[in-house]
């Protein structure tokens, strides 16, 4: 496979590949600073979600540190750690390894960021202009400020009707033309140009919006979040932002924890 044909990353096609953490891929290029591989489960920066990291082993059997991911005329650019980067040779056969602490990590932040939006949006009509999202949590910023209470009554209704239970996260793909004519999304604005297949994150029923970051299978693995006091932006928005419980289990059966499904 050609740098500039990549094979599509599994895990945009199945929620089930985002829990997916080893991988063989071939060196089929070497730029200055990194690698592009055949095929990658490796999430690059993008969408306001960061990259994955995690190490590739070579054939002798010593590791290299993935240390940044990113986009490069088409293919995933995977940059090395300087130790070990130039024993990465082209045609190579190598095992990648996502580092499944921070994967599940920006997972659950960004599945509590999708729900967190939407009921902004289905509640109180306000979109959402941007969002960033981390290991420790994430913010989004409204296009004006919540009514008196509705932030509390945001934080109650995601952590005792999603976080808290299992509702399913689901992927589909529409053309352009199918979104555009899908009402109530969430609040979503225009897609950026060039966009013929949209892929589509759903919740349940709160939340039908574009994304092309990782999510979970289910509400219930995000556990529940605490919101920070909204902060006024200067053209009149608010941002809100929120942080995750510690990663673990908080009781039997509920999903979440730091060790990915066999």
């Amino acid at each position: 496979m050609s740098p500039e044909h990549p094979p599509e990353p599994r895990y945009l096609t199945s929620l089930d590949a985002g829990y997916e953490t080893r991988f063989e891929a071939e060196v089929v290029s070497v730029p200055p600073g990194g690698v592009v591989l055949s095929e990658s489960l490796f999430y690059p920066t993008g969408g306001g979600q960061p990259c994955d990291q995690g190490t590739l082993r070579l054939p002798n059997g010593s590791t290299v540190d993935v240390v940044d991911v990113g986009h490069q005329g088409g293919a995933t650019l995977h940059r090395l750690a300087r130790k070990g980067a130039s024993s990465v040779q082209r045609g190579m056969r190598v095992v990648g390894e996502i580092n499944w602490p921070r994967r599940h990590a920006h997972m659950r932040s960004h599945t509590a960021q999708h729900l967190l939006s939407a009921l902004a949006y289905r509640r109180f009509g306000l979109r959402t202009e941007k969002a960033q999202v981390s290991a420790k949590g994430g913010q989004f910023d409204l296009e004006r400020p919540l009514p008196e209470g509705a932030l509390e009554a945001l934080g109650k209704e995601a952590n005792e009707e999603f976080f808290t239970r299992h509702v399913p996260v689901r992927v589909s793909f529409v053309t352009r033309e199918e979104f555009e004519k899908i009402p109530n999304r969430s609040g979503t604005g225009k897609l950026p140009p060039g966009v013929d297949r949209v892929r589509l994150i759903t919740i349940g029923e709160a939340d039908l919006a574009p994304c092309g970051g990782t999510h979970l299978r289910d509400t219930i693995e995000v556990r529940p979040v605490q919101l920070a006091p909204a902060l006024l932006l200067p053209l009149g928005g608010v941002r809100v932002s929120f942080s995750l419980a510690p990663e673990g289990p908080s009781g039997p059966g509920d999903g979440a924890s730091a060790t990915p499904p066999a």
